[in-house]
């Protein structure tokens, strides 16, 4: 799988190869998150975008039937729910109808014989019935996609998709999974292009901050929230995505666990609970009456996280997986646990996982296990600065020049405390 990036965020140009586990590392502001939200919003956006378009097709149609009901049904039953309204003009219909290739000359026919309507009204019923279902079929798939591209990648980049450097170029994503195109062009960061000859079939899944397992499930809002929150709130509604009756596939997911099992056990024991309120609570040997997750550390959220998408079988095999910067609330000794645990759930689950860091523990330990685990040809380094403004992502086979640059921060420090030394040798002259 490759993934090309034109003038999005900081980036003017950039490729990468997903093959496995991939690695971008590199100081802050370099433009590493970019390349992690790009993928995610292809992915999770395109990921049953037809099913969507029908779905928002029949939902404005739904829309202006409930307005026809509201004034020429009968005044004693002037409110309906959904459900209600979809009984009472036989509406589950309907939404095949719009699926078709009709012709429209002939809709009046089949309107009639979908939707039954009795009243003194009844030909300007059916005159204004047809009338929104012009409006509603007149716009087509693709001007839907890219409206519904628009709208999402707008929430995960704060509404700041185009190059703040080259303001003036429209900004490109093409994603080749076997050779097949998906392509997203963007202007003034508006889709203007949305091109989707793979069907994809797997889902992303953005692992940006551990607190996303906080959340109060029943009362987070989508609609209001952009940027990382947005990405949180997608991440807490998979965290409680109930997949009980996926029993097979879930026994699949509990016997791979096993072999990572004692490594999430060596940071934390126990089930995550969810309570009435949508809150999750950890139970085991210390806390049998739950501890909500509220108060438990950073980095132990990080481990159960994990743990949550596995055993309830929200991962799937061939899925992708992005983390940002996961080292940031672990303990060197947890960063190191932690990269072996994405090591093994890649070889026993056959992911795609893109990894961005600034840590020389955190780095080395993915080339140390993806050794011992003997999936190293399946991993790639990547190596960010910023260079004319610009972002700049080199390809690397050894990793040693990032250790190096990583390492600057010690060599800044070094010569401040020589520089001491020195001072301290001449006060005492």
């Amino acid at each position: 799988m490759k993934l090309n990036i034109t003038n999005v965020g900081k980036i003017g140009s950039a490729t990468f190869e997903f093959n496995g586990i991939t690695v971008i590392a590199g100081n802050n502001n370099t433009g590493k998150s970019t390349v992690g939200k790009s993928l995610f919003s292809l992915f999770h956006r395109f990921l049953n975008i037809n099913d969507a378009v029908k779905r928002h097709r029949y939902n404005a149609l739904i829309k202006r039937i409930k307005n026809l009901d509201l004034k020429y049904g009968d005044v004693d039953d002037w409110w309906k729910s959904t459900d209600e309204l979809i009984n009472k003009y036989n509406l589950k219909d309907i939404r095949k109808f719009l699926e078709d290739g009709l012709d429209i000359s002939d809709a009046r026919n089949t309107l009639d014989s979908i939707i039954m309507f009795e009243g003194p009204d009844k030909e300007e019923f059916y005159e204004e019935l047809l009338s929104g279902l012009y409006e509603v079929k007149s716009i087509s798939n693709n001007r839907l996609k890219e409206e519904l591209v628009t709208l999402f990648f707008n929430n995960i980049f704060a509404s700041q998709i185009n190059n703040v450097q080259a303001n003036v170029d429209n900004a490109k994503l093409e994603l080749k999974i076997k050779n097949k195109p998906l392509r997203v062009v963007f202007k003034d960061n508006q889709c203007i292009l949305a091109e989707d000859s793979v069907t994809l079939t797997n889902k992303a899944i953005y692992i940006d901050d551990p607190y996303a397992i906080d959340i109060d499930f029943k009362y987070m809002l989508y609609n209001q929230s952009v940027g990382r929150d947005y990405i949180n709130n997608i991440l807490a509604g998979l965290l409680h995505t109930n997949n009980s009756d996926d029993v097979v596939d879930k026994i699949i997911a509990s016997d791979k666990y096993k072999a990572i099992e004692c490594i999430i056990d060596r940071v934390i024991k126990g089930n995550l609970i969810e309570n009435k309120r949508g809150i999750f609570t950890l139970q085991n040997e210390d806390f049998p009456d739950g501890l909500s997750v509220s108060n438990i550390s950073t980095g132990v959220k990080s481990f159960l996280i994990i743990k949550k998408l596995i055993t309830d079988n929200i991962i799937s095999e061939k899925d992708v997986l992005i983390f940002d910067e996961p080292e940031i609330h672990l303990h060197p000794e947890w960063q190191i646990l932690y990269a072996e645990l994405l090591v093994l759930i890649q070889k026993y689950f056959d992911l795609t996982i893109l990894l961005t860091t600034h840590s020389p523990f955190f780095l080395r330990a993915i080339e140390v296990y993806s050794r011992k685990y003997k999936i190293e040809d399946k991993c790639t380094y990547y190596v960010a600065s910023v260079k004319n403004k610009y972002s700049v992502f080199e390809r690397i086979n050894d990793t040693a020049e990032v250790y190096d640059k990583m390492a600057d921060a010690f060599s800044v420090l070094n010569r401040i405390n020589d520089d001491i030394d020195e001072f301290s040798k001449c006060e005492d002259i």
